[in-house]
């Protein structure tokens, strides 16, 4: 028996373009459940991240024709993701985005700081699967929280991060070690 090998994101679009509508379903399943846990995770709601899945998914139909083939398709599908979760909880006005943050993206809480190290990748990657971690993520913002999902969930670098934030580079990179810094103090309270 031979293996059929597995076509690339762009080769199903290419060919759901060209009018197979099951390469469409292929691309849908294929990234269903990464952008399930990616919504759950910033809203924590099961209705709102079905309700939110399911305008992603319908963007992305609505907006293949317009998807640059040669592009990275995971990068534009959690820019869809993260855009779509904010505009429905923009319309709840459940979360304020910015609790700390300037104009700049600066953080005077988290500069002022003693101990500006950021948590190791490795305690990141151990905790990530276990129920403390989905506890501890809860209780950072929703602007870390994304940050984190995406660079340890999602496996996407500081550049594609950039590109699904609609941030200068520098910025995600200052947000996630803001966010490694409030990580490491609700697993390590500080003895005051």
């Amino acid at each position: 028996m031979t293996e059929i090998p597995q076509q690339s994101d762009s080769d199903l679009i290419i060919s759901y373009l060209g009018g197979a509508e099951s390469a469409l379903t292929i691309l849908i399943n294929r990234h269903l459940r990464a952008v399930y846990n990616f919504v759950y995770r910033l809203t924590y709601n099961k209705e709102n991240t079905e309700d939110i899945v399911q305008e992603t998914f319908f963007k992305v139909w609505k907006n293949l024709k317009k998807f640059r083939v040669g592009e990275n398709f995971k990068t534009w599908l959690f820019t869809i993701a993260r855009n779509s979760t904010i505009d429905f909880l923009r319309k709840k006005k459940e979360y304020v985005f910015s609790d700390f943050e300037n104009t700049e993206g600066g953080n005077h809480l988290a500069d002022s700081l003693t101990d500006p190290e950021p948590l190791p990748d490795a305690l990141v990657e151990q905790l990530e699967k276990t129920k403390m971690l989905e506890e501890l993520l809860s209780k950072l913002s929703l602007l870390y929280r994304e940050v984190l999902m995406l660079r340890y969930n999602e496996d996407l670098t500081f550049e594609e991060i950039s590109k699904v934030l609609g941030k200068p580079l520098d910025t995600v990179k200052s947000q996630h070690r803001r966010a490694l810094i409030e990580l490491r103090k609700l697993i390590v309270p500080q003895n005051v």
